[in-house]
């Protein structure tokens, strides 16, 4: 006697209360794979990722990166080249490429990221904020249309040779909430972004300014309004707890109050970092160009200045180790780029208004780049090294202009032994685009 076998089940027949069970087991990963089984599973994830029972499980920040070199020139099965980008996942050293909608990207270069959602800017300058999880997105006005000063004539300003397009002019934008489109934070809504251009020739330097755009007001949606910074240059801002904090490349720093129904102006602390003179004399003793690029990160409920030291015409060999011009095997293939060398952790003090040097940053890790940066307890990074600050490369225009290198500089340097070691390995010194720092949320 043969055995009577039920009929298959549909996936329906599952019911929600235990595919909730099994949603509360999952991690990030595996409920974008469960949402993709069927109508039914997506709209039981979809129900349950929004309710207020949800707590999403603690996530390291993952790495955005290019198509793989053997990817970049393939064509799929319509005959187009393929235009898959990656995650590559610091816990578990893997790369996935069936977890996000990141075709988005290729069609504008991603100026920023916060909070799980990433920043593009196209040629035309149309700004949109698009979460490469979900495939949400909002379309901001032309940067050209938005009102912003120096925007008004970008073509007579550079000279109409050293830039292509308006992307070269925007270096970072941030998003002014953590939780974009929900009901509660909806007059919070809204991005900040500094953009300027660098003149040529003669007395011409980099300028640029701060300026923000409110989702919450219809009549003026996705108008840019300028920022009264005092300063011709910026390299950072961040947000946080309803402010604005913003970094010049001198290290002063300016704070906005955007509780209001307008931004008041509630700090301009001009106390320079100290010891950056120390910091150019060291290095310089090496005998190696630098610059300096300072960052903001908001740790424990203290304000951070993280300044980075570059190197410039660091000669590395093949395996990517530094050497100097007149070291190692004269046979031996070397390549001259960029490269960071440390970096240095500062903390405000407001009573006395005024810097003051970190020597660890304990169990915290810091993640920084074309990303807003962010401060994470290292035992909520799986992966991840504590007292460490992990980077990417901030120098976008190396990338998009005729150099051997650009977007190549990353990895983690460590305050204890100060020493900056590899997280991804990659035989290529130029990666266009320039990978960055994304947190997981696809809600």
């Amino acid at each position: 006697m043969g055995i009577k076998r039920k009929r298959d089940a549909a996936w329906s027949d599952l019911g929600t209360d235990i595919s909730e069970c099994i949603l509360r087991r999952l991690g990030f990963v595996d409920i974008l794979r469960f949402k993709r089984a069927c109508s039914w599973w997506f709209s039981v994830a979809e129900s349950y990722t929004s309710s207020s029972c949800y707590r999403p499980c603690f996530q390291t920040p993952w790495l955005l990166l290019p198509p793989p070199d053997h990817q970049e020139e393939k064509a799929d099965k319509g005959g187009e080249r393929s235009r898959s980008l990656c995650f590559f996942n610091l816990d578990e050293k893997k790369a996935y490429r069936d977890v996000c909608l990141c075709g988005e990207v290729y069609e504008g270069r991603c100026v920023g990221s916060s909070h799980g959602w990433l920043v593009l800017l196209d040629r035309t300058a149309n700004l949109i904020v698009f979460n490469p999880f979900c495939g949400a997105r909002i379309q901001l006005v032309s940067l050209k249309e938005g009102g912003l000063k120096l925007l008004d004539d970008v073509d007579a300003f550079a000279g109409g040779k050293k830039y292509k397009d308006c992307r070269a002019f925007v270096s970072k934008v941030v998003l002014m909430s953590d939780h974009i489109g929900k009901k509660k934070n909806k007059d919070k809504d809204g991005v900040v972004l500094i953009y300027g251009v660098e003149g040529e020739g003669r007395g011409r330097t980099k300028m640029n300014k701060l300026a923000f755009c409110m989702f919450k007001d219809k009549d003026k949606y996705g108008r840019f309004i300028d920022l009264d910074g005092a300063y011709e240059r910026y390299d950072d801002v961040i947000c946080y707890d309803d402010v604005v904090c913003a970094i010049s490349s001198y290290g002063f720093v300016e704070v906005w109050d955007f509780s209001g129904s307008s931004p008041t102006k509630v700090m301009d602390m001009r106390s320079s970092l100290p010891r950056l003179k120390a910091i150019e004399f060291a290095i310089s003793s090496r005998q190696v160009c630098i610059w300096l690029h300072f960052y903001l990160v908001e740790s424990c409920g203290e304000l951070l200045s993280v300044v980075r030291v570059v190197g410039n015409f660091v000669y590395v060999d093949v395996d990517g180790k530094s050497v100097r011009d007149h070291d190692g095997d004269n046979n031996k293939p070397k390549i001259r780029i960029y490269q960071t060398l440390m970096f240095y952790v500062f903390r405000l003090d407001l009573h006395q208004k005024e810097w003051v040097e970190m020597e660890s940053l304990g169990d915290q890790v810091v993640f920084l780049g074309g990303n807003q940066s962010i401060s994470l307890r290292a035992e909520d990074c799986p992966g991840c090294l504590n007292n460490s600050i992990y980077f990417t490369d901030s120098s976008w225009e190396q990338a998009h202009e005729n150099h051997s290198s650009g977007g190549h500089d990353m990895g983690y340097y460590n305050l204890r032994d100060k020493s900056v070691k590899p997280f991804y390995h990659s035989r290529w010194y130029k990666m266009k685009p320039t990978p960055i720092w994304v947190l997981p949320n696809p809600w």
